[in-house]
């Protein structure tokens, strides 16, 4: 086949295999048999393609990513299904079901008892070893075809992120090092009121506090519709929003986590999400309209490279650009009708939680990215990640890492959320100096945004300056 031939067929077969995948995770009926066929025929293409062509360099590599993909999809189906079987107990019910890792995050944020969150938190990190065999087996394959290539995977995440291993790692040690303190203050001056205890301690994790910070804030909230908040800022700003359904149901086997997914770019872009708190819905429901309208409005002329192969960082700089509007005191006054007094809280407590987001994020980018360079296996990677957690937060049990959403279901993700978020902050100063404040009521920062989100994969990373110190800034809260 021709190169435009391959390319069109790794679409068609990327569309259908991606259709499974969103099953999945929407806690749908899925067909294992058919996304072996389909991983199958993909690893074809793939092979087809290195065997003939060295270029564009995208598609090479993302050659690579799905050969890979396709000989560990046994293991990521078996690790799916049993982490949502193993990581759970009997002791605990939420809504008349058993607590597990699909509504873990959930459970956490409506248990106020901080004794039941820390029972449940040391139960899943004791059973967190009988899921460790499959992530190390998943591992082990993607370093294994990496390998064939003269590549492992942290080569080709540096490549298409236009960075050093050694600038990587200072950026994120900064980042992660200048949030430490301050938010190790910021905990302790919320636990009382968020945790219900004097002090944060190791099973307070990210997510347990980005799920019960903004409960004070409920009451103010709850009239609040997230679906209808994002639409209308979003059309404000000049988008179409028909290419994008959201699925909110609440399904047992349903992911925890708020997702996006491109069936088909640009025409087919679907979200999925699980309500846990009034706030973080609104957050979660915007930064995931942020990746739809990044793959609504890629242009449908495009090569496939262009449209489907894009850096990582790249794919949530707009995900977070549009979710930080929600933090905006302008939209929180005009759009939401908040008083002062409850938009300053709201703006000091998304702060915390960017701190938090740091120390958290440094410790599993800087563990993901050294477990390629130095070969870790999954017990080295626990170890390593629980000194990190030191480091940055509170020493936590390294075997956490193996239950979170991101860490063990990629190669490599997390420094991405992380160069994003950074990047974002540049990407805010130049709408809000050209476009005004606020930039998101205006047409012409849509205009600009689109204009972006279309160069997809030939997104030009280095025309924003990545300032660890700059982002630094603007979380540091006076308490």
């Amino acid at each position: 086949m021709s190169l435009d031939q391959l390319a069109s067929r790794y679409e068609k077969l990327s569309n259908q295999l991606d259709e499974q995948y969103y099953s999945q995770d929407a806690g749908l009926t899925y067909d294992r048999e058919l996304m072996k066929k389909l991983s199958s025929e993909l690893t074809e293409v793939s092979r087809e393609f290195l065997a003939k062509f060295t270029k564009p360099r995208s598609m090479y590599l993302e050659s690579i990513s799905t050969i890979t993909q396709a000989e560990r999809l046994e293991v990521e189906l078996d690790f799916h299904d049993q982490r949502m079987e193993k990581i759970s107990t009997d002791k605990y019910t939420l809504n008349g079901k058993r607590v597990n890792w699909g509504n873990w995050r959930q459970f956490n944020s409506q248990t106020d008892d901080s004794k039941k969150r820390k029972e449940v938190f040391d139960e899943f990190i004791s059973k967190a070893p009988s899921i460790a065999q499959l992530v190390e087996k998943r591992m082990s394959i993607s370093r294994e075809i990496y390998k064939r290539y003269g590549l492992t995977p942290l080569d080709a995440y540096l490549e298409q992120e236009q960075m050093t291993y050694l600038g990587l790692i200072e950026f994120l040690e900064k980042l992660g090092e200048g949030a430490r303190n301050h938010f190790l203050k910021a905990a302790d001056h919320h636990a009382p009121e968020i945790l219900h205890k004097s002090k944060t301690e190791y099973y307070d994790d990210f997510y347990t506090w980005r799920g019960r910070i903004y409960k004070p804030l409920d009451r103010i909230l709850t009239d609040k519709n997230p679906l209808a908040a994002v639409q209308k800022t979003l059309k404000s700003l000049g988008f179409d929003l028909t290419k994008i359904k959201v699925d909110a149901e609440d399904r047992p086997n349903k992911s925890p986590s708020a997702s996006c997914w491109g069936i088909n770019v640009p025409n087919d872009m679907r979200i999925l999400y699980r309500k846990t708190s009034p706030f973080e819905d609104i957050g979660s429901v915007f930064h995931e309209f942020g990746h739809g309208i990044h793959g609504a409005n890629a242009n449908a002329d495009d090569t496939v490279w262009k449209r489907y192969i894009v850096p990582r960082s790249v794919a949530e700089t707009f995900s977070i650009l549009i979710e930080d509007i929600t933090y905006d005191p302008l939209f929180l006054a005009q759009e939401l009708k908040l008083e002062k007094t409850a938009i300053q809280d709201i703006v000091n407590r998304v702060k915390f939680m960017n701190l938090a987001f740091l120390t958290f994020y440094a410790t599993n980018s800087i563990m993901k990215t050294e477990f390629w360079k130095n070969n870790y296996t999954v017990e080295q990677a626990a170890n390593r990640w629980q000194q990190l957690t030191k480091r940055f937060f509170i020493e936590t049990p390294g075997n956490y890492w193996l239950l979170h959403h991101v860490m063990p279901n990629y190669d490599l993700y997390s420094p991405s959320y992380v160069i994003a978020s950074v990047r974002v902050t540049a990407i805010k100063q130049k709408l809000a100096s050209e476009f005004g404040e606020p930039w998101w009521k205006n047409p012409q920062a849509g205009k600009y945004i689109r204009e972006l989100a279309q160069t997809r994969g030939e997104f030009n990373i280095k025309q924003w300056k990545l300032d660890p110190n700059n982002y630094l800034k603007e979380q540091i809260i006076t308490l």
